[in-house]
C-alpha cells in the first residue's frame, strides 16, 4: 500500500481553500468564492505503507493560542479549483489512485487530503491473507476523514481504466469508499480524472459532463493553479520523480566518500581517548589502564595526573570537531540562503562529506536539529562541543517543543528550513548510503513539521532502510502512523474545530498512542 497525505506547506506556506460545489455552473459568480486564512487549518501526515488502524491526532483547545502570522488568501470556485488543487497538495501527479478530501465547517474548508492506491482498494481474496484488504484501506481512510473533523468529503479517482465496467479496479474503489464515506459523512461526491479529462463519475448528463470528460486545460487555468504558480509550487509528474534524490556526479561523490572518511576517523580517534570512549561510563582508575609494575605511589600518582591531562586534551579537541563539524553546516546553509530563486548553490563536496560524517554523532544531529528554530545559536554551538547542562536541556527542551507540543508549537520558519533541507538533500546525493540514516531523518523531521506527511513518512522508510533500529527514526514513525501532526497543526485544528472536538478526541483509542510517540520524540 502506498498511501500519501497531501503537502500542507511544501516550500511554501499552506493554503486551506473552501470547497462550493454549487459553483460548477457559474465559475465567473465571484458570491461562490471564499477568502481563507492559508494556514488555517493544514493537512497532516497519516500514511506509512504498514498502515492499517487510524489513530487519532489528540487536538486540544488552547485558549488564546498565537494564531500563524502571514497567512495567505486563497478562493476555490468549485470543482474545477479543488481538482486543480489536489496535485499541488500531493506534490505529484496521481495516477491509478483514489483520493479522499476532507471539507469542514459551513464554508467546506479543506482539510485532510490522503492517496492511496486503487489497487490496495481491492477486496482480499480467498486464500490470499497477504494479499490487500480494501475493506481495511476503506475503513483506515474514513476513520482519518472523520477525525479530521470532516462534514463530508469528495473522492478524486485518477485512473486510464473504462470506470464504466462494474468489476474494474476504479469503480470498485470509487463504491467501496463512497459506501464507507456515506455511513458517516452522507453526500460524499466522485469525481473523476483521466488523461484526457475529468467528470463527475455517475453525471448523466451530456452538456455538463461529456463521456471524455471536460478538457484539462481547464485545470491549468483555474485561479488556484495560477496563485500556485505564483507562489513557485510545482508538481512532479509521478511519485518517484518528487521523492527522488539522484545521486551527484560521481568525482563529487568520490570527493565527498574520502572526506567522510577521514573525518569520521579523526572523529574516532579523539573518542577512543575521552573518558568515554564507548559513548558513556565514569572516571575511574580504569580509565587510565592499570598501574605500572613495581611504580610508587608517587609515580603512580604522576601518570595518572599525565593520562588525566591527555584525555582533558582529546575532550577539548573533541569539542573543536563538534563546533568545527556544526561550522561548516552553518556555512552550507548561509551559502543556501543567500542564492537566489533557481540559482545553484555550488557546496563544497568535501565540506558535505564531512557534514554527513559528523552527523552520526548525535550531539551534532542534536545541534543540527537545534538549529531548525529560531535563537539557538548560542545553544546549539554549546550542544555540538558536548558542553551540555541544565540550561542546555531546558534549551533544547524548548526548542523540541516548538515543534511537538500543541500548546507551544510554531510552525516552521521557511527562510531557515528550506535552505537546511536543501543542504541535506545534498548531502544525502554526495554521501555513501550507510552514511545517510541522519540527514534523511532531518529531512523527515522537517517534513513532518511543515505537515507534509508523504514526504515525511517516505523520509523515515528511507533511514530505517540504512539503520533498521535508529531509534528516532522509529519515534517519528510511529507519530506519522498514529497520525498525530506537529504542535502547530494540533493546536490550530483544536482552534478550529472547538472544544468538542478536542474532547472527542481526547477521547479516542488512539490517543494515548499518539501522545506517548511525540513525548518520547520530544526526549530523544
Amino acid at each position: 500500500m502506498n498511501p500519501d497525505n497531501g503537502t500542507a506547506r511544501d516550500g511554501v506556506p499552506n493554503d486551506s481553500p473552501v470547497y462550493d460545489s454549487s459553483a460548477y455552473d457559474s465559475p465567473a459568480n465571484d458570491n461562490s468564492r471564499r477568502d481563507v486564512p492559508g494556514n488555517a487549518v493544514p493537512g497532516y501526515g497519516i500514511s506509512p505503507d504498514d498502515l492499517r488502524q487510524a489513530t487519532d491526532p489528540n487536538a486540544r483547545q488552547v485558549p488564546n493560542a498565537r494564531q500563524v502570522p502571514n497567512a495567505l488568501v486563497v478562493r476555490v470556485a468549485g470543482p474545477e479549483d479543488l481538482l486543480a488543487y489536489v496535485p499541488y497538495r500531493l506534490g505529484f501527479e496521481p495516477v491509478e489512485s483514489a483520493v479522499v478530501v476532507s471539507l469542514t465547517g459551513p464554508r467546506q474548508r479543506v482539510g485532510l487530503v490522503a492517496r492511496v492506491d486503487l489497487g490496495d482498494l481491492r477486496l482480499r481474496r480467498p486464500g490470499d491473507p497477504d494479499g490487500p484488504d480494501g475493506a481495511a484501506t476503506a475503513r483506515w481512510l474514513v476513520d482519518h476523514v472523520v477525525a479530521d473533523g470532516a462534514d463530508r468529503a469528495v473522492v478524486v479517482l485518477y485512473t486510464a481504466t473504462d470506470v464504466t465496467v462494474p468489476s474494474g479496479a476504479a469503480r470498485r474503489a470509487a463504491d467501496l469508499l463512497r459506501a464507507r464515506l456515506d455511513r458517516r459523512l452522507p453526500g460524499t461526491e466522485v469525481w473523476l480524472v483521466t488523461p484526457t479529462g475529468f467528470r463527475a463519475l455517475d453525471c448523466a448528463d451530456p452538456m455538463c459532463c461529456p463521456a471524455q470528460g471536460r478538457p484539462l486545460s481547464a485545470l491549468q487555468g483555474t485561479r488556484v493553479a495560477a496563485h500556485m504558480v505564483l507562489e513557485g509550487r510545482t508538481v512532479a509528474g509521478t511519485r518517484e520523480e518528487r521523492y527522488t534524490l539522484r545521486a551527484a556526479p560521481e568525482a563529487a561523490r568520490t570527493q565527498a566518500r574520502r572526506a567522510a572518511a577521514r573525518w569520521t576517523d579523526t572523529y574516532r580517534r579523539l573518542l577512543s581517548r575521552t573518558r568515554f570512549p564507548n559513548g558513556g561510563g565514569p572516571i575511574d582508575g580504569a580509565a587510565f589502564g592499570p598501574l605500572p609494575a613495581g611504580g610508587t605511589a608517587r609515580s603512580t600518582g604522576r601518570g595518572i595526573a599525565v593520562r588525566a591531562e591527555q584525555v582533558a586534551r582529546a575532550e577539548r579537541a573533541l569539542a573543536d570537531w563538534g563546533a568545527e563539524s556544526l561550522g561548516l553546516w552553518r556555512a552550507a546553509v548561509r551559502a543556501t540562503a543567500r542564492a537566489t530563486p533557481g540559482e545553484r548553490v555550488p557546496l563544497s563536496p568535501v565540506d558535505l562529506g564531512k557534514i554527513g560524517a559528523a552527523l552520526a554523532d548525535t550531539p551534532v544531529r542534536d545541534a543540527v536539529l537545534l538549529s531548525l528554530a529560531p535563537g539557538t545559536a548560542e545553544t546549539a554551538l554549546r550542544t555540538a562541543r558536548r558542553e551540555t547542562d541544565g540550561d542546555t536541556d531546558r534549551s533544547t527542551g524548548a526548542v523540541m517543543a516548538q515543534i511537538i507540543d500543541p500548546q507551544r508549537g510554531i510552525p516552521p520558519d521557511e527562510d531557515i528550513t528550506r535552505p537546511a533541507r536543501a543542504v541535506l538533500e545534498a548531502v544525502v546525493r554526495h554521501v555513501p548510503r550507510n552514511r545517510r540514516a541522519p540527514a534523511y531523518l532531518l529531512l523527515a523531521l522537517v517534513a513532518w513539521w511543515h505537515g507534509d506527511g508523504g514526504l515525511a513518512a517516505e523520509r523515515v522508510s528511507d533511514a530505517l532502510g540504512v539503520d533498521p533500529d535508529y531509534r528516532l527514526a522509529l519515534l517519528l514513525r510511529s507519530a506519522i502512523v498514529g497520525g498525530v501532526p506537529p504542535g502547530w497543526v494540533r493546536r490550530e485544528q483544536a482552534l478550529f474545530h472547538g472544544d468538542s472536538c478536542a474532547e472527542s478526541a481526547g477521547d479516542s483509542r488512539g490517543d494515548s498512542l499518539g501522545d506517548a510517540g511525540s513525548d518520547e520524540l520530544a526526549a530523544v
